[in-house]
């Protein structure tokens, strides 16, 4: 079971920051590798406003098989309409067969849901005239929502930046450190970026097991710009939740590191907010991260694929208590 580490009363403690401190079963995760929270609501808001977030925000791979699908289907909905009524109220529809009464119908239900009318095909009777107004005004409605869904996705400031695979128990000055590293995939630049880092652990108390959380002291805790990587850096002194603490007790407490960055991008001139975390399968203990930029011929290079890379080097069972090394902040 995970008991609470006397060494860390001298830890700075923070309040629940909206996730909870306790649960029925213990929780995969707080945070989702791609910063979501996952929480599954029953009972939640639903609509076409909705709908209409969700398609902004989902995968890019997911809208494209989205939209395709609709498409697909209201052409098949439309063109067995026309079946219904008869291919024969088309003007010039193919009639020498059911393969070409098919072809005939979903032709011009496509000319109508895409507005294009090529005038090969037209309705010839009121029923007709009648599913084909009706069609065309869910094609102008649908292709309105595609440009409406694509300027806003384009338009909502968002980040790319790419993070360590790892996080690292680390040598850091004449002690250790708890270090991170990010870089920005794009060339636009990230400006006044700040960092916080909050470290959860399972506890026991009064009323079982609860989860605590700590601010985790940063060695820099904003950079102006960020053209390269920044090695994120929790120098582990006598206040640090880690002090004192062993891979082990990060194993049964279940620790897991919350990064939250803030920046302004050059390209959008807004404020754009990001989440990762690392559970405590996802810290190495004991390594040091590799340079991943270099100069060459007057420029810097940063190769985003070495991002990653650390080598492995000794570190204590137990964490030090304290450190001759104080946090500093910039």
């Amino acid at each position: 079971m995970a008991k609470r580490n006397p060494l860390q009363n001298n830890a700075q403690r923070t309040d629940d920051p909206g996730i909870g401190s306790s649960f029925e079963r213990p929780l995969d995760r707080l945070v989702g590798k791609d910063g979501g929270f996952r929480v599954y609501r029953l009972g939640g808001i639903s609509g076409l406003r909705e709908g209409f977030i969700a398609l902004t925000t989902m995968p890019i791979w997911r809208l494209v098989s989205t939209f395709m699908l609709a498409y697909a289907v209201m052409n098949l909905v439309f063109a067995s309409i026309y079946m219904v009524i008869g291919v024969e109220q088309l003007g010039n529809a193919d009639l020498t067969s059911m393969g070409a009464r098919w072809l005939s119908a979903i032709g011009m239900s496509i000319q109508t849901l895409t507005t294009v009318g090529y005038g090969s095909m037209f309705p010839s009777t009121p029923a007709t005239w009648a599913v084909a107004a009706v069609e065309g005004v869910f094609g102008i409605l649908g292709f309105s929502l595609i440009s409406a869904v694509i300027y806003a996705r384009f338009a909502r400031p968002t980040t790319r930046l790419v993070y360590g695979e790892k996080a690292l128990v680390a040598p850091f000055r004449d002690g250790w450190s708890l270090q991170l590293r990010v870089a920005n995939r794009r060339s636009t630049l990230l400006m006044e970026v700040e960092a916080r880092m909050i470290l959860v652990m399972a506890d026991l108390d009064e009323q079982g097991e609860r989860l605590s959380y700590f601010n985790a002291k940063l060695q820099l805790d904003r950079v102006s710009f960020l053209p390269l990587s920044w090695t994120i850096v929790h120098p582990i002194t006598g206040d640090s939740p880690l002090a004192g603490l062993s891979q082990e007790d990060l194993i049964q407490r279940r620790a897991e590191v919350i990064l939250i960055l803030k920046g302004v991008d050059e390209g959008y001139m807004q404020h754009v907010f990001t989440r990762h975390s690392y559970r405590y399968d996802e810290i190495v203990w004991g390594a040091k991260f590799l340079r991943p930029f270099s100069a060459r011929n007057g420029v810097m290079h940063l190769d985003l694929a070495k991002i990653s890379d650390h080598q492995p080097v000794d570190v204590p069972v137990l964490l030090p208590q304290s450190a001759a090394v104080t946090p500093t902040s910039m």
